[in-house]
């Protein structure tokens, strides 16, 4: 009757022309109602919810392109092992972890801010506890180190700068 759909069944599908949604279980190609060709739905990953509406078209909430799908990957993986978190410090809010986030990222320090979202300054950071920065557990002596050094310019440096200052 109708061809076989050829892309694999991950991501929901829906007709564009007309917005119904294709069932899990449909092996459909084309639109029951109008004969439009089904396509799949796009994912955006800050709502984590499949919109009926194509990827790569904006999230209608985030303004973000939609994407293929969700990751299959809950948590990041080197090779075949599974990385181990280490908190490294911990900061009143997302902001403040910024700049050591950055400091460590540009000497090669994988790093991960546990809490980002919800210690925004504007959200419940003072409630969660704020946000906590990590490194994988080999790295955390290194980073320690990193962190613990003085990032201002020397006194003879200041003066070049000081109408920006």
């Amino acid at each position: 009757m109708f061809p076989k759909r050829t892309a694999a069944k991950l991501n929901p599908w829906f007709c564009p022309n007309c917005k119904k949604a294709a069932s899990a279980d449909d092996d459909i190609v084309l639109c029951p109602e109008c004969g439009d060709r089904l396509i799949p739905q796009g994912y955006c990953p800050v709502c984590e919810h499949f919109w009926r509406l194509a990827e790569d078209v904006f999230c209608p909430k985030h303004e973000i392109p939609l994407e293929a799908g969700p990751s299959t990957h809950d948590e990041p993986t080197a090779g075949d092992q599974t990385i181990s978190w280490v908190t490294v410090k911990e900061f009143p809010d997302s902001l403040s972890a910024a700049i050591p986030r950055s400091r460590l990222e540009a000497e090669g320090i994988r790093t991960f801010l546990a809490g980002e979202r919800m210690a925004a300054p504007a959200m419940y950071h003072v409630a969660t506890g704020g946000a906590k920065l990590q490194v994988p557990a080999d790295q955390v002596a290194e980073a320690r180190i990193i962190l613990s050094q003085n990032w201002s310019l020397p006194g003879d440096e200041k003066d070049d700068f000081e109408d920006l200052l």
